[in-house]
């Protein structure tokens, strides 16, 4: 984070008071302002959060008890300053105070090494796209901080929850070609590898406009590697992406995907508007946003391309291009507050064609906690009512939010999680099985995954207001494919008692938090797609 972002970072946020201290870089930092970018793993000492922490912790009792101590490891940064540095945990000592601060190269100063907080928020988050939405591609990592341990970095220092979350709207692309989208299916792969460095790089507190800044270099260096390494393809894709991080979530918009932010009292907006061409938004009575060369139509003429921003379309992006698309996203930041149910994102054909806001707002409210079947109804409901799909892009993310607080959780007593469950189900193979037969039928299963998840929610709809359970067994009779089905009385469809492991984790991570009585959401496995009931 250097030049003119780093200048627009040090504006954002103002001078820092509490610098006291001329900064000596240590050292391959010297002469280098982007020092943290040399390594794949730069910001990771390997040593463990907790475990800085309790050396705090002992380093701020024995400067109570007497006089300031260097801990051991630590070496004075210069002659005569109260600064110390230790190399293998990359932190620094100060005498003066006995606090372990980091060094912030983009402000030139150095900041308290910060503890990522854990803030007692549920979160459920699901995806649907339909079988025709070719460019359309998606990813949903719900635990960032192991995908950056996975790559020899550490988060650590971020609050938790820490996810992310990007869809992707692909433009231009050839379906025969091998390849639907190529662009969206670079971003898909490479995006968090620009962002994870540039968050791991710095461990002390993360203010909304460094979060800001981040993203936006991030897409934009998404967007230059892009177009270098596929010189000559005309790919491109619109981007929604959110970075949740304890309790607030930075929305970045490219192009027309929408990000819908609903509320528990059914009232929902759009984040942000959609950057198109003037004229194609029939929402927007404002004049459109400073686009070179007039963004995407020009006067007396129809539209080469509609969107005003979006990644890759290399050929609108040369110095004599016209029209002249951005790939700088807009960048928000939403702290989460009880009144907020969740987000939505969801592709522009779909969006349009159900109603925008309004009916994101209505399933998101109908289908609370169930993030998959949100995501999977509003697909329906865009079906229905186009009749025709064609090509169009329909697809959506959906995230609902829970017990959201106003600060980090407080200690409480850990409560011990079940060692097995007791569970009843209904399962729907479908051609991308493992196994295709339903031995219950003694017949092949050809239906496709989309066929099985669509068929599941409408049992899911049927069940909202079913306390007894009626329901959920007549289903369980009459279309699951498991030969639990074809047991007596209530223990219609029953697993017995289930220990981890058994059928995969995404069933685990389902099945073991579900409440007893509770019915799950779409749960799939290398048998099939599953609804889930805890029965004990």
């Amino acid at each position: 984070m250097s030049g003119p972002r780093a200048h627009e970072l040090r504006a954002a946020m103002g001078p820092d008071p509490k610098l006291a201290h001329e900064v000596a870089l240590t050292g391959s930092q010297s002469g280098n302002s982007r020092h943290w970018e040399d390594k794949p793993n730069a910001g990771y000492s390997g040593t463990p959060m907790w475990k800085i922490k309790a050396q705090l912790q002992e380093q701020q009792a024995s400067a109570q008890t007497g006089p300031l101590k260097v801990p051991e490891g630590f070496k004075q940064v210069e002659k005569g300053k109260p600064m110390y540095y230790n190399d293998k945990r990359q932190v620094y000592w100060s005498g003066e105070d006995g606090k372990t601060y980091v060094y912030d190269a983009v402000m030139e100063k150095y900041s308290l090494l910060y503890d990522g907080k854990a803030f007692d928020m549920r979160i459920a988050v699901g995806s649907c796209f339909h079988e025709k939405a070719f460019q359309a591609r998606h990813v949903l990592v719900k635990d960032l901080a192991k995908a950056a341990q996975a790559m020899r970095m550490s988060v650590e220092h971020l609050d938790r929850p820490c996810a992310l979350y990007a869809l992707y709207e692909g433009h231009r692309g050839k379906p025969g070609s091998g390849s639907a989208n190529v662009c969206a299916e670079f971003c898909v792969k490479q995006l968090h590898q620009k962002l994870l460095p540039k968050l791991s790089a710095f461990r002390g507190f993360w203010e909304d406009a460094r979060l800001e800044v981040a993203m936006r270099e991030s897409f934009e260096e998404l967007d230059t590697e892009f177009i270098e390494k596929h010189p000559g393809t005309t790919d491109g894709c619109c981007a929604t992406v959110a970075l949740v991080t304890g309790a607030r979530v930075v929305i970045a918009t490219l192009g027309d995907v929408a990000a819908v932010v609903c509320m528990r009292n059914g009232e929902a907006e759009e984040f942000a508007k959609p950057h198109v061409a003037p004229g194609l938004d029939s929402d927007d009575d404002d004049e459109e946003e400073d686009v070179p060369n007039g963004g995407g139509i020009q006067p007396g003429n129809s539209a080469p391309i509609q969107w005003t921003r979006s990644l890759g379309d290399s050929d609108f992006k040369k110095t004599d291009s016209a029209p002249k698309l951005l790939s700088t996203p807009e960048v928000k930041v939403l702290h989460l507050e009880p009144k907020h149910l969740g987000i939505a994102f969801v592709c522009r054909a779909l969006y349009n064609a159900i109603g925008k806001s309004t009916a994101v707002s209505t399933v998101s409210k109908r289908c609370a906690p169930r993030a998959r079947m949100a995501a999977g109804a509003l697909v329906d409901a865009a079906v229905q009512w186009l009749g025709q799909v064609g090509d169009l892009g329909l697809g959506s993310i959906v995230v609902f939010f829970d017990r959201i607080e106003d600060g980090p959780a407080h200690k409480r007593a850990r409560k011990e999680d079940p060692s097995q469950v007791r569970l009843r189900h209904i399962l729907l193979k479908h051609r991308e099985c493992k196994s295709t037969m339903d031995k219950v039928r003694n017949k092949q299963v050809k239906r496709s995954r989309g066929e099985a998840e669509r068929l599941l929610r409408a049992v899911l709809e049927e069940c909202q207001n079913d306390p007894g359970t009626k329901i959920f067994t007549q289903k369980c009779k009459d279309m699951s494919e498991c030969q639990s089905c074809l047991k007596a009385g209530e223990l219609v469809g029953d697993l017995s008692w289930v220990k981890p492991g058994k059928y995969g984790q995404s069933f685990d991570d389902v099945a073991f938090a579900l409440s007893v009585g509770q019915l799950s959401d779409l749960v799939d496995t290398d048998q099939g797609v599953h609804i889930i009931l805890r029965s004990a």
